[in-house]
């Protein structure tokens, strides 16, 4: 048996990875928060820029099936390393798209392409180079890098094209992108010279064989629903913040502050609820947890008028409801083994994709005089479905 050490450069694997996640996570969040500098650059209509952040749920779907088998087969730096040069050799040409939106839009889809090969790879990292109970909040912190991406993107896009212009925006974010990927490609290692632990140098199954025992796995399906409900709700609540509380007498700067909280809260909650689950070795008492927290922000939020009650809500709802994904998908790798890490991540993600499209454009003006209280409540009352599902799951750790 190999001998088991655990090495310090573990971090700086990690931060490298996370880097590559924040410039991604910033070239599909970017045009978001500049969408009518956006429509005037490339001369098109708002659904048209809409589409260019949809693309990234869109191409996820087919892609996560071909990632999670690269990263299984080939494992994590080459996995991982793919999406980084993918994303960020299109986040660089759609600088040279101009304003050819057409041109724009297939350098687009190129970067959502890397994107599964990147964050299908966020539990093969723990599993390579961390220690049983550091893994969690590895995940932890890979995740957190995304949340840190869409902020950044959302928070410093307005002030770089009111300060400079648009078309430089995209130079920058592209020129990062690229960095990211060199740094990742040249330090970056796949795994450590000898396992972090016994647990992670057993045999595991192909992905095909992986995925029939996925959904044999009765636990699994139930995360399964709930990832598919969960990332279907925050992503429909993330898109719609804007006209969700226009009606209610609030502004854009209102509610770009309500997503920065959001995502705030998220970033905390993965850090907070990841350090205990691997400290206490637990994971479905705080799921649910997460899942309370999330269910009763919600329903805060589709009653709630003040201003100051909304702020908090937000906050809390992100921790809720972004907290539970490294647990859960930490959980689903423990649960599942020996199917490989990235095929429970890739399938994970993949349905929380399918749930953000269903809701976002099954929602779409589910509103009395144009408040979104319905679609608020329905949301809210689906979380508490799924805290009752919650129960169901078993502890997988002593």
């Amino acid at each position: 048996m190999s001998e088991i050490k655990v090495y310090g450069y573990r971090w700086i694997v990690l931060l490298l990875f996370m880097f590559v996640n924040i410039t991604t996570q910033i070239l599909w969040i970017g045009y978001a928060s500049v969408t009518s500098y956006a429509t005037a650059f490339y001369g098109v209509e708002e659904l048209m820029i809409f589409l260019l952040s949809a693309m990234f749920m869109i191409v996820y779907i087919p892609v996560t099936f071909l990632a999670s088998w690269v990263i299984d087969k080939y494992d994590f730096k080459i996995g991982a390393g793919v999406g980084a040069i993918i994303a960020g050799i299109f986040g660089l040409l759609r600088f040279f798209a101009g304003t050819n939106f057409m041109l724009a839009l297939i350098f687009t889809i190129g970067i959502a392409f890397g994107q599964p090969f990147i964050l299908n790879s966020i539990t093969k990292l723990p599993a390579n180079w961390f220690p049983a109970d550091e893994r969690t909040s590895a995940a932890g912190l890979a995740m957190v890098a995304q949340f840190v991406g869409i902020a950044l993107g959302l928070v410093i896009t307005p002030f770089i094209v009111e300060g400079i212009n648009f078309q430089t925006m995209i130079l920058i974010y592209g020129i990062l992108s690229v960095i990211s990927a060199g740094l990742f490609l040249v330090f970056a290692k796949n795994e450590p010279p000898t396992p972090p632990s016994t647990d992670r140098t057993r045999e595991k199954v192909m992905m095909g064989e992986g995925m029939k025992q996925l959904f044999k796995n009765k636990y699994f399906l139930i995360l399964f629903i709930m990832f598919f409900l969960g990332l279907g709700i925050f992503n429909m609540i993330a898109t719609y913040v804007e006209v969700i509380l226009i009606p209610r007498d609030f502004d854009s700067i209102f509610a770009g502050l309500f997503g920065g909280l959001m995502l705030l809260g998220g970033i905390v909650g993965c850090i907070v609820m990841s350090t205990i689950s691997d400290k206490y070795h637990k994971y479905k008492p705080l799921i649910i947890i997460s899942i309370i927290i999330a269910a009763i922000s919600l329903f805060g939020i589709a009653f709630s008028q003040d201003g100051t009650l909304l702020l908090i809500f937000a906050f809390c709802f992100g921790f809720g409801l972004l907290s539970a994904a490294p647990v859960a998908l930490e959980y689903a790798v423990d649960l599942t083994h020996p199917v490989p890490e990235a095929t429970s991540n890739g399938a994970l993600m993949m349905i929380g994709q399918v749930g953000g499209i269903i809701f976002i454009l099954g929602l779409e003006g589910f509103t009395i005089d144009g408040d979104y209280l319905p679609a608020l409540l329905l949301q809210a009352i689906l979380l508490v479905i799924l805290l009752i599902i919650a129960f169901f799951l078993k502890e997988k750790k002593p």
